[in-house]
Order: C-alpha cells, then structure tokens, then sequence
C-alpha cells in the first residue's frame, strides 16, 4: 500500500508541476550507496539522518542545502543529506538553530575535541575526512558542487580561550573544481573578527589562491607552507594569516595565534539573500516540501 505521506508529496508537487510520474523514488538503500561521503558516516550516524524516512525518498524533494530545509521548518539541527544539482548526494551538519537559521557546516575544529587534521593529502582534502558531528573537513569535491548551485555566503566563526565567539562573513564564497586547484572565490567582508583571508599583507593573500596539501604545493612560497605547518590543508600564498585546519595553533590574524589561544574555528555557508524564498512553497526554485519520519 502506498505510504500516506507520499500522496500528500505527490498532490504538492503534481499541484506545481501537473504530474506526479516525474518525481524518483529513492530507497533507502540505494541512497546510502549513493552517498560522496559514505567514507566517514558510521552505521550509527546512518540512522540518525533527519530527513530519510523508513521507506526512502523522492530526489527531487532532497533539500539542496541546510538552508532549504530550515525554510521548509526544520528546526533539529544534526545531519541531513542534502542533493545540490548536478552532484551526488552527501550527508552534512546543518546549524537550524533560530540564530543559525540553516547554515552548511563545512569545517569544524575544536582544539579540545580528538585531533582531526594533522597531515591529510589531497585525495583526503578532496574526499573529506573526520567526524561530520564533531571535527572534520567535509570535502573540497563537495564544497565545490554544493557552492557551484547558488551564490553562497560564508562564515568564518572563532571561539577565544574565554568563549567570545568571533566571526568573519563574506558576501560571497565559492571554490573552483579541481582541475583548477580548488581556487578560493571571496566577496566582501563583513563582521568582527577581522579580514585576513582577501587583504594582502606580507604573507600575500588566501583570496583567490589554490588550495594546498602536503602531496600538492601551490603556494607561492619558496618552500612548501602546507609542510612548515604540520601538513595542514589550506588557501596558502607565503605562507598565511588565517589557517583553521591544525592540531596545534588556530589563526586568524592578530585575534588568534600563539600568544591568543582560540579553541575552536567552524566555516559555514547558506545561500545569499537574493536567493531566498520569503516561505517555503512547493513548486519550481530552491525549496521543496519537507520529508516526514
């Protein structure tokens, strides 16, 4: 027998579209072998995905990003799969607090937490490594088609030794693939923790700069920074005034460095305001109709 909840899918969406055939159902199954970042989810984190009913889904209903499915009244923020255009599906964290109001974890680093980064080649920092509920990298492969969709902004968030919690954004966030590098796309700043990552001071700059590994050096530097720096992953020039992706140090210009510690560093992205709908309407655009357990 058909599930109640798929007619109520099926009237929304045939409502928008004027048919229902047009929709794919997803097994649960066939979803999880799908999944980019398979490699990091446990069997136990599987069956914690917020938006993956019992008997599957329907691809065109996936949320895009966390954005799409807070304005379509997810408020429990933890893991969801999300299904940006052109790409495969992948599991993320999603910030849905009031406050967050559906922000995209890419990185989270707290120093206390069980380290993490350390030294990761190219093919982890393109494939993603870590704990998407605790310290990770989500992946220069997926960052790059979740932010190709849709203008994306970012945050840049820092939390000092005391818990003053700091942020830089930016109008505009983007990578290039990767037979560009990974290349850095910036707009303009906004916020108080200062811009470090598209001024240009005597380490150069990170806007606009490849990104670079232990195996891939693409800095500008004479030597190879990812290697001065234990291994890190990041946008170097020669070398750096913001690297959030260490064991060690977090920096972030004259906010944090060795002499002021901070414990913690997160980058997040949600779609900019010219891209979002005022309510969430089933039908053509970003958002669509909410999955139920």
């Amino acid at each position: 027998m058909t599930p109640p909840w798929t007619l109520l899918l099926c009237f929304l969406f045939s409502w928008s579209f004027g048919m229902c055939k047009s929709l794919t159902f997803v097994s649960r199954s066939n979803l999880y072998s799908q999944l980019a970042n398979r490699h990091v989810l446990t069997d136990a984190q599987l069956q914690q995905l917020h938006n993956v009913p019992f008997f599957g889904v329907y691809r065109e209903l996936v949320a895009k990003d966390c954005r799409a499915a807070y304005l379509n009244m997810r408020r429990s923020s933890g893991l969801y799969v999300v299904w940006p255009k052109d790409s495969p599906p992948m599991v993320v964290y999603c910030d849905l607090s009031l406050e967050g109001g559906g922000w995209t974890v890419l990185q989270r680093n707290t120093l206390e937490k069980t380290a993490s980064f350390g030294s990761h080649n190219w093919e982890q920092y393109r494939n993603g490594f870590g704990d998407l509920m605790g310290n990770h990298w989500l992946g220069n492969d997926l960052i790059y088609h979740l932010t190709r969709q849709n203008h994306f902004t970012v945050r840049f968030l820092l939390v000092d030794s005391l818990g003053h919690r700091y942020h830089a954004d930016y109008s505009s966030f983007g990578v290039d693939s990767e037979d560009r590098g990974y290349t850095l796309r910036l707009g303009d700043y906004s916020g108080n923790a200062g811009d470090v990552l598209s001024i240009v001071n005597e380490t150069g700059t990170h806007d606009n700069m490849k990104f670079s590994t232990i195996d891939r050096d693409n800095d500008r530097w004479i030597k190879s920074c990812s290697e001065a720096y234990g291994g890190a992953g990041w946008w170097f020039d020669s070398c750096q005034s913001a690297l959030l992706n260490t064991d060690q140090t977090i920096y972030w210009g004259s906010l944090c460095d060795q002499s002021r510690i901070c414990h913690a560093a997160s980058i997040l992205i949600k779609p900019g305001k010219k891209n979002c709908a005022p309510i969430p309407l089933p039908g053509a655009g970003e958002y669509y109709p909410i999955h139920y357990r």
